[in-house]
C-alpha cells in the first residue's frame, strides 16, 4: 500500500501530447502520460503510465511503471512494475512488485527503511545497554 503523505498532492501531470527536454522537481507527486528527457526527483509519488516514456534517472517515495523508463530508480518506499513496464536501468529500493510480463534489466539493491532502522537501531541499544551477562557455562552433551 502506498504511504498518503504527498501522494495526495498530485500537482504536475505531464500529457501524453507533451515532451519535456531537462531535469523535474517536484515536492508532490508526478503523473506522467508523456514523454520526459531529464531525471525526475519528486519528494512524492510517481506514476508512469502505459505508453509514457523516461530517459533518465528518477528519484520518488513511490513508483508506479507501466510504462518505459530508460535510467536508475532510486525509490525511499515501493516500486511496482505492472505487466508493461520496461525498466532498462538499476533500482535501488526498500521493496518492489512485479506483474507478469514486466521487463527490467539492470541490478537492484534493496535497501532498509530509514525510519524503521533507526527505531530498531535503538531499541537494540538500549537493550544492550541495560542487559546482565550470563555467567553459566552451558555443557553440551555428546550424541
Amino acid at each position: 500500500m502506498l504511504k498518503k503523505r504527498n501522494s495526495a498532492l498530485m500537482d504536475t501531470i505531464i500529457g501524453e501530447n507533451t515532451t519535456i527536454k531537462g531535469d523535474i522537481e517536484s515536492d508532490s507527486s508526478i503523473k506522467i502520460t508523456g514523454r520526459v528527457e531529464g531525471d525526475i526527483k519528486a519528494s512524492g509519488d510517481v506514476i508512469v503510465l502505459i505508453n509514457a516514456t523516461i530517459t533518465g534517472s528518477v528519484w520518488a517515495e513511490n513508483l508506479i511503471l507501466a510504462g518505459t523508463i530508460n535510467g536508475d530508480v532510486h525509490v525511499k518506499n515501493n516500486l511496482r512494475l505492472e505487466s508493461t513496464a520496461r525498466l532498462i536501468g538499476d533500482m535501488e529500493v526498500h521493496s518492489f512488485v512485479t506483474d507478469e510480463g514486466a521487463v527490467f534489466e539492470g541490478n537492484c539493491k534493496m535497501i532498509s527503511n530509514p525510519a524503521l532502522d533507526e527505531t530498531d537501531n535503538k531499541k537494540k541499544r538500549s537493550d544492550f545497554k541495560y542487559s546482565k551477562p550470563k555467567n553459566t557455562v552451558v555443557d553440551e552433551e555428546e550424541s
